[in-house]
């Protein structure tokens, strides 16, 4: 739910963290030393494996309800407070305090993020037949940087969590309360509150379909909302995890026998309706969708079998992530020092062993 709470342009910042997270946000949690966590619940989505969650570092939560503090991670600091107030009172003390800023003394750890963010990028695949759903949120994210957006829950939710770089309070997803349909009726109620603002909707065939019936809504209200499918025919976050982890064992998750026209849905309700299904008409697809005066669902085909990565498998630690590129050989040649304990294999000088926790 941090999402948005940062602005994801600025160098500092290093997406989002947990299950679908970056390998990068996931890695820095992962080894630091000093964790601060501002208005988080810990969630297991976020933990992973939670005796394993940040276990060399020390951790000050800072929450206004005092039954999230300490309910799944002990912090070493709790504070129980509204976090406008306890930040100001902090940079207060510190001020008050005297105590200097040295911009160079977390330098070396900056540098460690960006070898990670060079070595573990967010892959944008390109396949020859189909277009792969990250290109779509990629293209939306170029032309329309500066736009409210909102999801539905699944694949397509945590690719827009991933590849959007979205400014502070640019970003409405129900996040881990797996409310599908929740995208459009959010987007309704952002663009009815800002209506000069580029409102995009984000959503999955399936998700869709939960709520559809508010098109008439829009339509109703000329509420000039843009909602984009990535349509591949599935529920697929439930495809993937069958796939994953139940032995390609298909149940339920097939969703084309049944499925709407999505355009000529659109139409039935007055909304322009568009579907795009080649990438030399993304561009141009998109472009038009943004400048029509009025609501738009634009139905994109995309990758019927494409999974989201990252991704930590329940009961592993977030660093113990699948689907990561392959590192550099030259890196990998450089980094790989064994554990002076136990001799296990690791990945950096400034590592800690993931057998026996030894600092190497």
């Amino acid at each position: 739910m941090g999402k948005g709470a940062f602005d994801e342009n600025h160098p500092l910042a290093v997406g989002m963290l947990g299950m679908h997270g970056t390998a990068y946000a996931n890695f820095a949690v992962s080894e630091c030393d000093l964790l601060i966590a501002v208005g988080a619940r810990f969630d297991d989505r976020v933990t992973g494996k939670l005796d394993e969650f940040a276990s060399h570092a020390k951790v000050i939560h800072i929450d206004i309800d005092p039954a999230e503090v300490g309910k799944n991670r002990t912090p070493e600091v709790p504070i129980v407070g509204d976090v406008r107030q306890v930040l100001t009172d902090l940079l207060r003390r510190d001020l008050e305090d005297g105590i200097p800023a040295d911009p160079t003394q977390t330098q070396a750890w900056l540098n460690r993020i960006e070898r990670w963010r060079e070595d573990y990028p967010l892959v944008v695949p390109s396949y020859p037949d189909s277009i792969a759903p990250q290109e779509v949120i990629v293209e939306l994210s170029r032309q329309a940087p500066d736009a409210y957006y909102t999801t539905d829950v699944g694949q397509h939710q945590m690719w827009a969590a991933q590849f959007l770089k979205n400014g502070p309070r640019r970003w409405v997803s129900s996040a881990g309360l797996g409310t599908m349909g929740f995208g459009m009726p959010a987007a309704m109620g952002v663009k009815v509150a800002l209506p000069d603002e580029q409102v995009i909707c984000v959503s999955g065939d399936s998700s869709f379909q939960m709520n559809l019936q508010e098109l008439g809504t829009l339509a109703q209200y000329g509420i000039n909302v843009k909602t984009v499918i990535l349509n591949n025919g599935w529920q697929g976050m439930v495809r993937q995890w069958q796939q994953a982890f139940y032995g390609e064992r298909y149940s339920s998750s097939n969703m084309e026998v049944g499925m709407p026209d999505f355009v000529i849905l659109a139409q039935a309700f007055g909304i322009k309706g568009m579907i795009v299904t080649e990438r030399d008409h993304l561009e141009g697809a998109i472009a038009e969708m943004l400048a029509h005066d009025g609501p738009v669902l634009m139905d994109v085909r995309v990758t019927k079998d494409e999974n989201c990565y990252p991704m930590v498998a329940p009961g592993k630690s977030n660093a113990q992530m699948i689907g990561l590129p392959e590192r550099p050989k030259s890196r990998q040649q450089l980094d790989l020092i064994p554990c002076s304990s136990c001799g296990t294999e690791n990945l950096a000088t400034n590592n800690f062993c993931p057998k026996c926790g030894t600092k190497i």
